[in-house]
């Protein structure tokens, strides 16, 4: 009977043994997975604050239909030109019936029937100034779109707009324009 008790003892003390390091395990695997996730977060952070742009010179074209605008690349990422369908425009303006619309662009779209935005086919180059990877917009570069509402809308005259970039990074940039 005495040696039932020191088997038994043993038992327990390799099942507490084997349990203790079960937890100090899952707890090791879990502190490294946080903490992989907030490295990763925060790289994330400092990729959107080291990439910014500035919108300038919008003009809505005759027809209310087509707006271009410049964009200045003043952050420290360069887009190359394989990322520019993951720069976001929003767009916001009233209709000719006089309804607001909010509308996402897509980039390089063929559908008429949606808001798209090309980069300004009449601006050579473009990107501008060309002189470094003349394909990709560099720091300090600007970048000439052209965005087309999807028909049939059109921008009621003299109403105010809002146009919204987001680059790929996450950072973002508006400025409002009279249509």
């Amino acid at each position: 009977m005495g040696f039932g008790t020191i088997i038994a003892g043993i038992y327990f003390v390799a099942v507490l043994i084997v349990s203790g390091y079960v937890v100090t395990d899952t707890v090791n695997h879990m502190s490294n997975t946080a903490y992989n996730s907030v490295l990763t977060a925060s790289s994330m952070q400092l990729e959107k604050v080291r990439s910014s742009a500035t919108i300038s010179g919008i003009i809505v074209g005759e027809t209310h239909i087509v707006i271009y605008a410049n964009l200045t690349n003043n952050g420290e990422v360069r887009i190359v030109s394989g990322e520019f369908a993951q720069i976001d425009i929003i767009l916001t303006y009233e209709d000719s019936t006089g309804s607001t619309q909010t509308h996402w662009c897509f980039y390089n779209s063929s559908d008429t029937s949606q808001d798209r935005w090309f980069l300004n086919a009449t601006i050579h180059p473009n990107p501008f100034p060309s002189i470094v990877n003349p394909q990709d917009w560099d720091p300090s570069k600007t970048l000439s779109i052209t965005i087309v509402l999807g028909q049939p809308s059109q921008i009621m005259p003299g109403s105010i707009g809002y146009l919204k970039v987001v680059l790929p990074e996450g950072s973002s940039t508006a400025q409002t324009f009279t249509g």
